[in-house]
């Protein structure tokens, strides 16, 4: 019955969400109005379980199950109307923004755990359906290794919809612009963004200028947190993105930042908003080693050093700094402007640029870390879709634009892959005919390299192979060589002496 799951919010608001004693008539009348109720419920409750939850999951579900044959909910999605009412239990936008300031007085961590905490039981952050991704950690010979996260929620994107977004077209303003705009906060839901209502951001200031924080709903690592410019503005990488870039690690030195590249196919998913990434996770690119220090004329206040990482990543140390952001001013115009036929890099194509960075900072202590990872969209007639983009063989795995959280060594990959490589398995373990399923799911045929391996495998096997297994390995395989593929210097002789020779021609 509606009238004991409002009860039972209210409860779980209680304990939960903050929700005064004081405020309890208020929020009971506007969920009873919203759910078309003439009275509450009086009758007894098992308060002790309700309190016990830290999720609103088992609520959300009576919910969703008593709405579906509602009459007022016929022209509305369900999903919408139960965020709209988690929406309503949540504290106010102002009231967040005072209880996470009074937190970070005292503690920083502690008031980015509230947001996440109360992101996670507000249902903003649907905690059990991303528990149910499926994750596992890929080593390699090198010493480097991998995360890898098949994500059951995030929507498969193309790089070319992503580099039309960046297009201005002469058409009434939308609203919000996009799903990273402030106006999301509290938003009810369109065709094209889903419903904000229980959205809560934090105000901030990076180098003088208004942004705000708040949580991916996707959570695709430890507090993923997204620090966005309260602007509309398209991405861009400038000097001043090092300034902000290393304004928030000061704010929250127990998280890093990055910003992904400002250029479509080596960028993310959404390059018409400026915006950075962080959070609390440490990436394989973090505890990857160093292959060389660049010994130049640099100013010995900054070390500057190359990864020994599968792309092309230069390391800064530092605790100047403003010694930092000049330094990694300089190397990024260098780049930019950095032309190598031979290698395949060229830095424009008339006016259009193709050389950009994707900037990552952390700070322990008083030092600050700054990774350069250089790249470039170039695409020619072998590869229409980037010279140092995924090649066409690994698109079956990804085939998306190798942002910010692959490049520093986090794949993301999307959820089909779970069903396909379930029915694979299946076909190899006998349980059904390969070539009735792959007529019975066409979308298997983007697998037949996998296929023709795990083939091969079967044949050259005295052993019962385990293909789970097998697949497994040729996933990680495959998320490594497309990390290479983005490598602007490969990692031979004459690549890295012709990065070593670009970072010594730079004055610093």
């Amino acid at each position: 019955m509606l009238d004991i799951i409002v009860e039972k919010l209210i409860i779980y608001a209680q304990n939960r969400l903050d929700l005064a004693d004081e405020d309890v008539f208020y929020l009971r009348n506007i969920l009873l109005f919203n759910l078309r109720l003439e009275r509450p419920y009086k009758g007894p409750l098992n308060v002790s379980e309700i309190k016990a939850m830290k999720t609103p999951d088992s609520l959300l579900n009576e919910l969703r199950e008593q709405l579906k044959d509602k009459p007022f909910i016929e022209n509305r999605r369900i999903e919408g109307f139960v965020t709209e009412i988690m929406g309503h239990l949540t504290p106010i936008p102002s009231a967040v923004t005072e209880k996470f300031k009074k937190l970070y007085k005292k503690n920083k961590v502690a008031a980015t755990d509230y947001l996440y905490d109360l992101s996670i039981a507000n249902n903003y952050i649907q905690k059990t359906k991303i528990e149910q991704n499926v994750q596992w950690r890929a080593d390699f010979e090198d010493g480097n290794y991998l995360d890898i996260t098949i994500n059951l929620a995030k929507p498969e994107k193309d790089n070319k919809e992503i580099a039309q977004s960046l297009i201005k077209k002469d058409e009434v303003d939308e609203y919000p612009s996009c799903p990273l705009c402030i106006e999301n906060v509290g938003y009810g839901g369109s065709y094209k963004i889903p419903p904000r209502e229980n959205l809560r951001v934090i105000p901030l200031k990076l180098d003088g200028e208004n942004w705000f924080v708040q949580y991916s709903p996707y959570v695709y690592y430890d507090k993923h947190c997204i620090v966005i410019f309260e602007e509309h503005v398209p991405m861009t990488i400038t000097p001043r993105t090092y300034s902000r870039l290393l304004a928030f690690v000061d704010q929250f030195p127990h998280f890093f930042v990055g910003s992904n590249s400002d250029l479509p196919i080596v960028g993310g998913s959404i390059l018409s908003h400026e915006h950075f990434q962080g959070g609390a996770a440490t990436f394989p690119l973090f505890e990857a080693k160093r292959r060389n220090l660049v010994k130049s004329r640099h100013d010995k206040r900054v070390e500057l050093s190359i990864v020994d990482w599968y792309n092309t990543v230069v390391m800064l140390k530092s605790r100047d700094k403003k010694r930092m952001i000049e330094t990694a001013s300089k190397i990024t115009e260098e780049w930019i402007n950095y032309s190598n036929p031979e290698l395949d890099i060229e830095a424009y194509t008339g006016d259009i640029r193709h050389n950009t960075v994707t900037p990552i900072v952390r700070k322990q202590g008083s030092m600050y870390t700054m990774y350069l990872i250089l790249r470039n969209n170039s695409t020619n007639e072998q590869y229409p879709d980037g010279i140092f983009h995924a090649h066409p063989e690994y698109h079956n795995i990804k085939k998306e634009g190798i942002g910010l959280i692959e490049a520093m060594g986090m794949f993301i990959l999307p959820a089909r892959l779970k069903r396909q490589f379930t029915l694979i398995e299946d076909a190899f373990s006998n349980k059904k005919e390969l070539k009735t399923l792959i007529k019975e799911n066409e979308d298997l045929n983007v697998h037949e390299q996998l296929i023709k391996h795990l083939e091969e495998v079967k044949k050259s096997s005295v052993e019962k192979v385990n293909y789970h297994e097998e697949i497994t390995k040729y996933v990680n395989e495959v998320c490594r060589n497309i990390l290479l593929n983005t490598a602007v210097f490969k990692n031979d002789k004459d690549s890295q002496q012709a990065l070593n020779a670009m970072l010594k021609n730079i004055k610093y």
